[in-house]
């Protein structure tokens, strides 16, 4: 939606990245209710612009709800006149949304006149709550006149009928160390008092101030605002810099998003920083030199300096501060426990205490509570405090500071780059692993040997029809975690985005002896991997899972143009599944996540019937007339009620169901029926779930689901949380 700016600092085309986010807060407006939103933002992640860009969206909307926007400072005076700000601005705020004028928040208004403004409709509360305000501000101490001023906007909503949403931004308060007293009233009355609310603040600092004001909030209630991703960084840095008139090309676009990690504070300031100067950003050289200015006397400078400055007030302790963070970059781990970094900055108690909790929640720091590990991203913050301490504890001049860390990010950006290249050139492996959910593939997809002997040069859909008709077939684990194996904090050096860890369980059975660890790398050769760069890889991953103390694990390596005989030995010494990227692209897509409900047209039915007693018919009957609705031919109806029949007796005599009852979903897509049968309670152990029948023959469920599968297209049986779930597919054929 294209409108004027009210608040926001940058127009609707420069707000990129964040629609998502934007919409569900629009749509957590239109229905007011008991319900509370948070706004976890990242530092400098733009959390205070994302509110600001709400309120005006919201404005032009004209949803139900009124928006009423404040950024609190406990700098800006007492807290009383910090009440007082906040009463007169929403109150201006409501009248002008009544009014659907947006000008009268730019103007300068007595109480007087936002009552003359009022609606007519409105006069009365507003005169109501304007003679409160004055009796509370002549007579209350000045935190019971805060606490009326805060609850100022939910009296107006009970006295108008009128739901307000309050949009607080707290965000400014964790600049600032007298803040404390102000953020917990801030989070009493509107997380615990106000029924319905949007608050913004720091992802490290609000949890705790959430819980201490007894408002724990459910995941839907929670929204997560990170830095931007690289593609909506580059779009955003493109458009700050035409809007403000500095020429720029793609390339250096680029290396300013990697070095600033898509944080759209630090991409606005470089851009200003552009402008003021009269500079292009057309070249590395171009982007360095205005990249070092700002780390030593810009925005990014003023920015950090008044970081540290709150973390640290005392020169002295920001000095020792400062080497001992520099020091801690120079360590292999950056980590050190609590006693060692207090015996290094020479402060006790509480301070030690304040300014450790300071690094945390501005994430220059990372702390456990037992230790405290430097935090290396983005580059711009480490490239600040490298600087730093030449300057103020090394003592060196200023002018070779600057030079050298010119020549440091000059050298580094062709580095920067080439990682970027690579990481987007890299398969995914984390995305692949995490698509993992006990699927059926063909084994040959993990044994390039085989695959390069019966698949080379043949095209796509010939080697799929193969792979269906394949007999051995490898059961994918529930990967119930899936990441980059950077997180692992081993002496193995992983690059990024070319090792993945995935952990899981067999057959989504979460015992002891099913869990599994997934640990794939890809490996880098131009032609087939050799055996010496094989085990080489296979030896880091051993290491790597040796290290992180892993239990059972799967080794899995993958090289764009597969393995070389001698390579596929040693796989094979090492039990170790091998691919190619074209195995990878003929996996993923037989592991792609089912598309949702909306993105097929879809119809479904839901049943629950009591176990036993012929119940069984009774869901017979109900599929037949969904099966005759979408023309299933007679055959093929009577198969699907057989195996239904089939199916709800297996339940009933094999399930520990504690309810008795037999879950039942039928699904009619574009051309197929899709019969979903569960029950709670787990199998018992004597009863086999992969359609072998016992051998004393007492048990008839191998029949069954044979039989079964004699009948349907598609069956699948599978462990679910709490029972058992059997997916029968039948598929529409016309005549």
């Amino acid at each position: 939606m294209s409108h004027q700016r009210i608040l926001a600092k940058l127009t609707r085309d420069e707000f990129v990245g964040r629609d998502a986010e934007l919409h569900r807060l629009i749509s957590y407006s239109s229905q007011p209710n008991e319900r509370k939103l948070l706004l976890l933002a990242a530092p400098n992640a733009g959390g205070s612009e994302f509110l600001r860009q709400a309120y005006d969206e919201l404005f032009f909307r004209r949803t139900q709800a009124a928006p009423i926007h404040f950024s609190f400072r406990a700098s800006e005076g007492s807290l009383a006149d910090v009440a007082s700000n906040f009463f007169r601005t929403f109150l201006q705020q409501y009248v002008a949304y009544r009014r659907v004028n947006p000008s009268l928040l730019t103007t300068a208004l007595t109480a007087e006149d936002v009552a003359e403004a009022a609606l007519p409709t409105d006069y009365e509360a507003i005169i109501s709550l304007l003679e409160s305000f004055a009796r509370e501000k002549a007579s209350a101490d000045e935190l019971t006149f805060l606490r009326f001023c805060l609850q100022a906007p939910q009296k107006l909503a009970a006295a108008t009928k009128r739901p307000l949403l309050p949009l607080i931004d707290c965000l400014p308060l964790a600049d600032e160390a007298d803040a404390g007293l102000l953020a917990k009233e801030l989070t009493q009355a509107f997380l615990r008092r106000t029924p319905f609310v949007a608050m913004a603040g720091l992802r490290r600092q609000m949890p705790n101030a959430i819980h201490a004001a007894g408002a724990d909030l459910d995941a839907d209630e929670i929204i997560r605002l990170d830095y931007l991703a690289e593609d909506d960084a580059h779009l955003l840095l493109d458009a700050l810099t035409r809007s403000v008139g500095v020429e720029s090309n793609e390339q250096a676009r680029d290396l300013i998003v990697q070095q600033v990690h898509g944080s759209p504070f630090f991409l606005a300031a470089l851009a200003q920083a552009a402008r003021e100067k009269r500079a292009s950003l057309t070249s590395f050289l171009e982007c360095q030199r205005l990249y070092v200015d700002e780390l030593l006397g810009g925005r990014i400078h003023r920015h950090f300096a008044g970081l540290l400055s709150q973390v640290a007030p005392q020169a002295q302790t920001r000095r020792t501060l400062v080497r001992v963070l520099y020091e801690s970059a120079l360590s292999e781990t950056r980590k050190a426990s609590v006693w060692t970094w207090k015996k290094r900055l020479g402060v006790e108690g509480h301070e030690f205490e304040r300014i450790i909790d300071a690094l945390h929640i501005h994430e220059l720091a990372n702390s456990s509570g037992a230790t405290i590990e430097l935090n290396s991203e983005p580059p711009v913050w480490m490239d600040y405090l490298h600087a730093q301490y030449q300057l103020e504890v090394a003592g060196e001049p200023r002018a070779l500071v600057v030079a050298n860390t010119l020549l440091s990010t000059l050298k580094r950006a062709p580095q920067t780059m080439r990682r970027k290249y690579r990481r987007e050139a890299a398969l995914g492996l984390r995305d692949i692993l995490a698509r993992f959910n006990c699927q059926e593939v063909p084994a040959s997809l993990f044994q390039y040997d085989r695959f390069a002997a019966s698949h080379s040069g043949v095209d796509t859909e010939t080697v799929n029809a193969a792979l269906d008709a394949e007999p051995d077939i490898v059961r994918l684990p529930q990967i119930v975690s899936a990441e980059d194996c950077s997180v692992l904090a081993t002496a193995v050096r992983t690059e990024e985005g070319r090792c993945a860890i995935g952990h899981g369980f067999e057959g989504a059975d979460y015992t002891d002896e099913h869990e599994v660890v997934w640990l794939t790398a890809e490996v880098e050769s131009k032609l087939e991997a050799d055996d010496d760069v094989t085990k080489e890889a296979l030896e880091r991953l051993q290491q790597l899972a040796r290290e992180a103390n892993l239990g059972r694990t799967r080794l899995w390596l993958v090289s764009p143009e597969g393995f070389s005989e001698d390579a596929s030995e040693v796989l094979k010494q090492h039990d170790a599944y091998s691919s190619s990227r074209r195995q990878i692209e003929l996996l993923t897509s037989r592991v792609q996540t089912e598309p949702t409900q909306s993105e097929t047209t879809s119809d479904e039915y839901e049943m629950v019937i009591p176990m036993g007693t012929d119940t069984e018919l009774i869901a017979a009957r109900a599929v037949e007339e969904i099966a005759r609705r979408i023309n299933f031919q007679p055959e093929a109806i009577n198969q699907i009620k057989l195996a239904l029949v089939e199916a709800c007796i297996n339940a009933t005599e094999h399930s520990l169901s504690p309810d008795r009852k037999i879950y039942q979903r039928f699904r009619v897509e574009d051309d197929k029926l899709v019969v979903i049968v569960a029950s709670r309670g787990v199998v018992p152990a004597s009863v086999p779930d992969n359609g072998v029948a016992n051998g004393d023959g007492k048990s008839r469920r191998g029949w069954g689901l044979k039989l079964i599968r004699s009948l349907m297209d598609e069956v699948e049986f599978e462990r679910v949380d709490d029972g058992t779930q059997l997916r029968m597919t039948k598929y529409l054929r016309k005549k």
